[in-house]
């Protein structure tokens, strides 16, 4: 299952394209691929293009509106999310089949809400096929209690004593392991790796590396020795250098 979401933000104001960025940067699971401030320019560029998951689109734009937009869009059926500074076109933008609706001064709280509504529905498109190697079962604590979770969700583990937190796409839980009982179960798949003593990662979300800290979209995960060892050499062996140097 694809973990990343492509978005595109059309807008005609560089500072909004630059907010919505910054909202995205919170998700470990969202890539900005391409902004645009000409309508035009980004029908002509996304008629054909199929990697595109999310579309934050403004409606008030000149030479071609939002709403013209997402109607010549329809037929690849992208997942637009509209922005605009006027609710009046909240009604209109669900005619042309909108997933969701901002209104600017778009916050952070709001922005997080919508986009893991929306978010949830692309899972469901995304799964090809299910797998019971990606289900696993925990006791949350309330007696008799008993969640499941799906591996590929989860971004990461926190340990603090005899307890780990998990971290997933729009959650948090917390159950009675520690962190060495969880990286025993985790790491003997691939994704998860142990970079720190309070620390399980899931190598699906990783977006940067600078010095010991690895990113999660905007995250920052500690790494230290020996922890690192595994993932460092996972990277290196996934890392794109030219034989020239």
């Amino acid at each position: 299952m694809k973990n990343t979401f492509n978005c595109v933000i059309i807008d005609d104001d560089r500072s909004a394209i630059n907010i919505i960025t910054d909202h995205i940067g919170e998700f470990p699971n969202l890539n900005v691929t391409k902004t645009f401030t000409k309508p035009i320019q980004a029908l002509t560029e996304l008629t054909n293009d199929e990697t595109v998951d999310l579309i934050f689109l403004d409606i008030d734009m000149p030479g071609l509106s939002g709403m013209q937009l997402a109607e010549n869009l329809q037929d690849r059926s992208p997942n637009i999310i509209f922005t605009t500074a006027h609710d009046k076109y909240a009604m209109k933008a669900f005619d042309v089949r909108a997933k969701d609706f901002l209104l600017k001064p778009i916050e952070l709280d709001t922005f997080t809400k919508v986009v893991n509504r929306v978010l949830k529905e692309c899972y469901v498109k995304k799964i090809s096929s299910f797998s019971y190697d990606d289900m696993a079962f925990f006791r949350p604590g309330e007696r008799g209690r008993v969640d499941r979770i799906n591996l590929s969700s989860i971004t990461h583990l926190r340990g603090a004593g005899n307890y780990v937190d998990i971290f997933t796409l729009d959650d948090r839980f917390t159950i009675y392991m520690t962190i060495k009982e969880m990286s025993e179960i985790l790491t003997t798949d691939d994704r998860f790796f142990r970079v720190h003593k309070s620390y399980l990662i899931n190598g699906s979300y990783v977006t940067r590396i600078v010095g010991n800290l690895v990113y999660l979209g905007k995250h920052p995960i500690p790494m230290t020795n020996p922890y690192k060892i595994r993932f460092c050499n996972f990277v290196k062996d996934k890392i794109w250098i030219s034989k020239r140097i």
